[in-house]
């Protein structure tokens, strides 16, 4: 307990300071006051020891009566000075003045009698009862000792007990401030998370507000464009109260379902064509591709088939070779009678070589076990000379545990020795047959390895076809939506057109029918006029009527052919909805496809390494077995006396390390032999300095009990210096983990640092995106107004249009809405041509409508300008949003994946402390368990020297009487 300070017992490098100054005081103090009573004890019997013989002082027969105890005491002097063992330390020696007791055995043998006579009685009972009060008080003092003893024992072990709980509860101290460290270093990590996120929770929230508000924005805007469309509604409706307006806006309507279901169909009709002309070139590339893949096949069949004829023909040379040489020894031993024999003394010779390969490798194998048991025999010794002082304070008759001990780790440790390596030379012969069914297995198993990945490669081909099938598909749709979008602009624009063309028409038709009633009235009036003027009014008037019932009877079949394509148009839209349908079904089926085929070409990935890896196995094998192979060839070749050389070589090495290892286990007894006499000689000498100072001193006890304690504090010492190496190497072991778990922890931060870096760039990418969708929503709001200014533009050319057809001549109307209507040039000529002379100006709306043709075609081709580029723009944000959004669901998963595996090392960690408590409570049961020992073999200690203070008390006994 009074060793140097222990090491901490925790992870932390920090030691265990302990106050022992007020525990080094208390003690000092203890063992003066012990003192001070064992000097006033000392004292008291000296006085009762002076009142005691004071009377004897003066008599002068004491001389004369003390003749006869002579001898008796120079025996008691010689036994205590050559056989007597001396008491323990523990038992102070009684101190006498100088006319004591000793004076009086000093002096009573050295006066005879003085009248020649025997000793007077009075003197003897005297001396008698002396004695009996000396050993009376003696065994007093005994009782005395032995209760101060056991009480200092006790002391001592309240002492040591209250070390043991002061350092148990400095230990649990120290526990329970790293334990506030950790929990404050928590607490900050947790207010920091807490704070980080509070943040972050700020930032959404902030995010969300601005979103709300700009959703209220959005919502006025909306209702305001309610508000406004309501009005347009009202005042449209308002407009539409005429029935002529309302009847135009019927046909214009019809005209314009029956030209889009018509332009519908057409193409559908052309997607249709370009779909079958896609399937007929993709069919054609498959039957190509195909095509050269059985090219291949043929090739390989083949090039296979020329293999298995080569190696057939291969083997019937190898056959027959074979039955040449078969033949060409069996007529060799027949014209040969000696070869059997020959045959018989080269088996033979093998056989005794293979019996002194056999021999030389036992005696090998007997020469590592003999070297291992020396080694074993060399560590034994090391221990036994590093532990030896241990046990050297005991006594003689106790010398031969030691012994036992030694003879007990010798067996131990050559129970525990390594086992030499076996000897594998008892193989059999079926290596070779072995290596072929590993080859053969190798090779099937190559053979399905690589037929499932040609199965699985096709499959994955076939899936990445459909695929792409899908892909152009959908591409195909996109392309067509965009066109229907075009064409459904430009039937907008043509209904606009045929409507104010209808509008036209009705309005000569009211003009013709309005001069059709006046120049009836006037033929009526006027029935008496010439028949030249009426029959050219007829003529003119039945020309225009004709016109007009033809225009009517057109109308109708245009009618006629609008609703049946309205019908075909229903048709083909329910048609389309279904295949709308279809097609989103089949998106889904194409994600799951690409999923799959992901999922295949990860499966071919490691189908590919395990086929690879099988390539691999089977050249090692191959390589493996022609090594083998060539090994056995050469060790045939070789001769047997090299082998038998080169082990007497090792076995003479290994016989030269063997002396080595015997001499220097001889050098090491003897040094142990020299620390056993030198130690010895120390014994004897301190026993010596024991006696001569006990008898210097007046007693023998406290020389005793100097030596004993010399050699429990060398025992201590020993038992300290291995405790503090057992501590030191703890203390290494607990600061590599230490090391280890701060660079675990430098590592963590560093990950967290790149968490961080991560969040921030996400969070920048978010806003990226929130300006991104923001540039996206001011393009389509560009876009709309563009499209605003386009119509206001074209309802501007078609107003002015208007005007200037309205300011023409009827018949000029009625030729350009023909030619409009009807469609080609031939039937606009001959209506100019059967038309009167007023022809005059029909140039400037020619020229009116090429450059409305001009204008369309302009506004046609600034339409599909800006569609694309939108479309492209709006494809290129969607790729990079998919993108992002692709990269934001990986860091997300990659950050779950980190977040899952810290916590698995967080309770890997947990688990560790927990071992580590389990470790240091059982260390601490075990440090109790040696100290009870210790107490233990203390009191046996004790107990024993007690016993020899009573052979000696009896001894002296003996003596005295």
């Amino acid at each position: 307990m009074n060793g140097p300070p222990l090491v901490s017992i925790f992870n932390d490098g920090v030691s265990i300071n302990l106050n022992r100054s007020e525990i080094e005081r208390q003690r000092a103090a203890e063992e003066e006051e012990e003192l001070a009573d064992h000097k006033r004890r000392q004292e008291q019997l000296a006085n009762e020891l002076e009142n005691a013989f004071d009377d004897l002082d003066c008599d002068d027969t004491l001389n004369s009566s003390t003749h006869h105890y002579s001898d008796e005491e120079d025996d008691f002097d010689s036994g205590c000075d050559g056989k007597r063992t001396l008491p323990p330390a523990s038992v102070p020696p009684p101190r006498m003045q100088s006319n004591g007791m000793m004076n009086l055995f000093d002096h009573a043998p050295a006066t005879p009698a003085k009248d020649g006579g025997g000793p007077a009685p009075d003197d003897g009972l005297a001396v008698r009862e002396l004695r009996l009060l000396l050993e009376s008080k003696t065994r007093e003092l005994e009782h005395v000792t032995r209760e101060m003893y056991d009480q200092c024992h006790k002391h001592e072990q309240q002492i040591g007990e209250l070390e043991k709980k002061l350092l148990i509860e400095q230990a649990e101290k120290d526990r329970a401030n790293m334990t506030r460290d950790q929990t404050r270093e928590l607490l900050v990590q947790s207010k920091t998370k807490i704070s980080e996120l509070e943040d972050a929770a700020e930032k959404l929230r902030a995010k969300v507000s601005g979103l709300e508000d700009q959703n209220v924005k959005l919502v006025a805007e909306l209702e305001q464009k309610n508000m406004m469309l309501q009005d347009s509604l009202h005042r449209y409706r308002m407009l539409e109260q005429n029935s002529a307006q309302k009847a135009d806006r019927h046909t214009d309507a019809l005209l314009k379902q029956t030209e889009e279901r018509h332009n519908a169909k057409v193409a559908m009709m052309q997607q249709q064509i370009d779909n079958l002309r896609s399937e007929l070139d993709d069919r054609q590339q498959d039957c190509r591709r195909l095509e050269a893949r059985y090219g291949e096949l043929q090739k390989s069949r083949e090039a296979l088939l020329i293999e298995q004829s080569e190696t057939v023909q291969r083997l019937q040379d190898q056959l027959e070779d074979s039955q040449r040489q078969c033949s060409n020894l069996l007529s060799r031993t027949k014209a040969q009678g000696d070869f059997e024999q020959e045959r018989l003394r080269l088996r033979s010779r093998i056989n005794a070589l293979e019996q002194e390969q056999s021999e030389m490798r036992q005696t090998i194998h007997d020469l590592t076990h003999r070297l291992e048991k020396s080694n074993a025999e060399l560590e034994l010794m090391d221990s036994i000379v590093h532990g030896q002082a241990n046990g050297a304070d005991a006594s003689s008759g106790d010398r031969k545990q030691p012994n036992a001990n030694v003879t007990a780790g010798y067996t131990f440790a050559q129970r525990n020795l390594i086992g030499s390596t076996p000897n594998n030379n008892n193989r059999g012969g079926d290596g070779d047959d072995d290596g072929d069914s590993r080859v053969v297995r190798l090779k099937n198993e190559l053979r399905v390895c690589v037929t499932g990945q040609q199965e699985k490669r096709e499959s994955i081909r076939q899936l990445e076809a459909n695929l792409q099938a899908k892909d152009r598909e959908l591409e195909q749709l996109k392309r067509d939506e965009g066109e229907t979008l075009v064409q459904m602009n430009q039937y907008k624009e043509d209904a606009f057109r045929l409507a104010s063309k209808c509008r036209i028409l009705e309005q000569e038709l009211e003009k013709l029918s309005v001069e059709g009633q006046g120049a009836k009235k006037d033929s009526d009036r006027s029935s008496v006029g010439g028949s030249a003027g009426t029959h050219r009014r007829r003529s003119s008037y039945d020309v225009r009527q004709e016109a007009l019932e033809d225009k009517i009877f057109t109308l109708q079949q245009a009618k006629l052919e609008a609703d049946e394509q309205i019908e075909l148009l229903e048709r083909e839209k329910a048609q389309l909805t279904e295949r709308c349908k279809t097609l989103d079904g089949e998106a889904g089926t194409c994600a799951a496809l690409k999923l799959e085929v992901e999922k295949q070409k990860f499966l071919l990935a490691d189908a590919q390494q395990e086929c690879d890896r099988l390539k691999r196995l089977y050249i090692e094998v191959s390589g493996a077995k022609e090594e083998l192979g060539r090994e056995l060839s050469t060790l045939r070749a070789q001769d047997s006396a090299k082998q038998i050389a080169a082990l007497q070589e090792q076995a003479v090495s290994l016989e030269r390390a063997l002396q080595l290892a015997e001499l220097k286990a001889s050098e090491l007894s003897k040094l142990l032999d020299k620390e056993k006499t030198s130690h010895e000689e120390l014994l004897k000498q301190v026993s010596c300095g024991m006696v001569a100072s006990g008898q210097k001193k007046g007693g023998s006890v406290g020389g005793g009990g100097t030596g004993t304690a010399s050699g429990n504090s060398c025992t201590k010492c020993i038992d300290g210096l291995t405790q503090i190496s057992k501590l030191e190497i703890e203390n290494l072991k607990l600061q590599s983990a230490c090391s280890s778990q701060l660079r675990e922890i430098g590592e963590l931060k560093v990950q967290l640092n790149e968490q961080h870096a991560t969040i921030t760039e996400l969070h920048s990418r978010l806003d990226l995106k929130a300006e991104r969708d923001q540039l996206i929503d001011e393009l389509k709001e560009k876009a709309a107004q563009f499209e605003q200014i386009i119509r206001n533009q074209i309802s501007t050319n078609s107003s002015s249009a208007t005007t200037s057809d309205s300011a023409t001549s009827p018949i000029r109307q009625r030729v350009a809405s023909r030619d409009q209507s009807v469609g080609t040039a031939d039937e606009a000529a001959e209506a100019d041509s059967g038309a009167t002379s007023e022809d005059r100006s029909s140039a400037t709306p020619i020229d009116q409508q090429d450059i409305r043709r001009q204008l369309r075609e302009q506004e046609q081709k600034v339409r599909e300008e800006m569609a694309k580029a939108f479309a492209g723009q709006i494809k290129q944000i969607e790729e990079r949003f998919r993108a992002q959004f692709a990269r934001f669901e990986e860091n997300i998963d990659t950050l779950k994946t980190e977040l899952y595996d810290r916590v698995a090392e967080l309770k890997v960690r947990n688990q560790e402390v927990e071992v580590l408590k389990c470790a240091i409570v059982t260390e601490r049961e075990k440090m109790r368990e040696l100290l009870a020992q210790k107490d233990a073999d203390a009191r046996a200690l004790f107990d024993k020297q007690s016993e020899l203070m009573g052979r000696n008390m009896r001894k002296t006994r003996s003596n005295i009487c």
